[in-house]
């Protein structure tokens, strides 16, 4: 049964999830994305990709760099039943990580993944249209929308993904339309 608490540290879940987002290929030759959510601070990292074959490699570089950055372990990953993790669950028990997977045919199950996926998805819209930039900077546009997503306070603690993430908060005086 999949845990409905919220975590009370970092690393303690990692969400996952890989998406198609656009029939127009970004400009660096890229069709999916795979994201990471740790669960505690809903802090999301996203890498963009050519095949979803790769996001099994994808997360190895995930790992490598929250774990370096935050000196801490993976304890447990969620993901969906899709087939980019095949390979997933001999590495995991490898690395003392805990793969949970949700039920068959039920994206509702991976809700924290999902439920993260569509403000980006319409935020990249938003943003594309609005610029009336070319549908090929979706890559870039989901990066960007991510960036901000992370500095965005959490109505039930009040603090954004980015403080919870690295400890102190982050500076938006930079930021412009």
């Amino acid at each position: 049964m999949l845990s409905c608490k919220r975590q009370t540290e970092l690393l303690g879940l990692i969400h996952t999830d890989l998406a198609y987002l656009k029939q127009t290929m970004s400009r660096g030759g890229k069709n999916y994305f795979v994201t990471f959510i740790d669960d505690y601070s809903r802090y999301i990292k996203v890498y963009l990709i050519k095949r979803n074959d790769e996001a099994f490699d994808v997360f190895f570089t995930y790992k490598a760099e929250v774990e370096n950055q935050l000196n801490k372990k993976i304890k447990r990953i969620r993901s969906d039943r899709g087939g980019e993790y095949v390979l997933f669950n001999e590495y995991c028990v490898r690395e003392s990580i805990i793969h949970e997977v949700t039920p068959p045919y039920s994206p509702e199950s991976n809700r924290v993944a999902e439920r993260k996926n569509r403000p980006i998805k319409k935020m990249i819209n938003a943003m594309l249209i609005s610029s009336n930039a070319s549908d090929n900077l979706w890559g870039e546009t989901l990066l960007t929308a991510c960036f901000l997503q992370n500095r965005i306070p959490h109505k039930k603690t009040g603090k954004t993904p980015c403080e919870l993430w690295r400890g102190y908060q982050p500076n938006l005086k930079y930021l412009r339309v």
